[in-house]
């Protein structure tokens, strides 16, 4: 016989919620992290490194004309006259240090660009190269799929037309494409660090 004034209610505890799974990184993703990591690090031995803004940018911008030669030229006019040097407007010592900074950093600056510039290009050549193959594998599938047989095949061609999604004046352009040649992905040797 159950003993009603003793019986305990138990509640359910609810069930914490899962923890949905951290994505794995890939081995590229891997490498462009471990770069990201290298270039601040690089950014941030530069001295006065400072970034756009929309409050600064139209006053830099508009005093790019400026001349190294120029700005030289006042050094040795502001240092040969006491005149200059008592408006306190222009100081020599910031303008010796500005134009050694330019001189030093300009090349990094062109090597940098060209890097990126190249990387664009490796990202742009790889995505050219697989895509000529599979533009080829659609070619021969949409000739393999005129067969009764090849159903399967058949309903892949129509998710490849739709995922192509090149279209035109008179309706879908043609997909085969003209041969091409295959950009070579062989590592190239860098200088310093940095392809050019």
């Amino acid at each position: 016989m159950i003993d009603v004034g003793t019986a305990v209610t138990t509640q359910a505890t609810p069930a914490e919620p899962a923890t949905p799974p951290t994505p794995t990184p890939t081995h590229y993703e891997q490498v462009a992290q471990d770069l990201s990591k290298v270039i601040d690090e690089m950014l941030a031995l530069i001295p006065t490194f400072v970034e756009p803004h929309p409050t600064t940018k139209v006053f830099v911008n508009s005093h790019q004309s400026v001349s190294n030669e120029f700005i030289a030229s006042t050094i040795a006019a502001v240092e040969a006259s006491p005149e200059l040097q008592s408006l306190n407007r222009f100081d020599v010592k910031e303008a010796r240090d500005i134009l050694q900074f330019i001189s030093a950093f300009r090349p990094m600056m062109d090597k940098l660009t060209a890097t990126a510039k190249n990387l664009q290009f490796t990202i742009n050549s790889r995505r050219a190269n697989i895509g000529n193959d599979a533009l080829r594998v659609y070619g021969v599938a949409k000739q393999v799929a005129r067969d009764p047989q090849s159903n399967l095949l058949s309903d892949h061609v129509t998710f490849l037309k739709r995922d192509l999604g090149r279209s035109g004046k008179g309706g879908r352009k043609k997909a085969s494409p003209a041969p091409t040649t295959p950009v070579s992905t062989t590592p190239t040797p860098s200088t310093g660090g940095f392809s050019v």
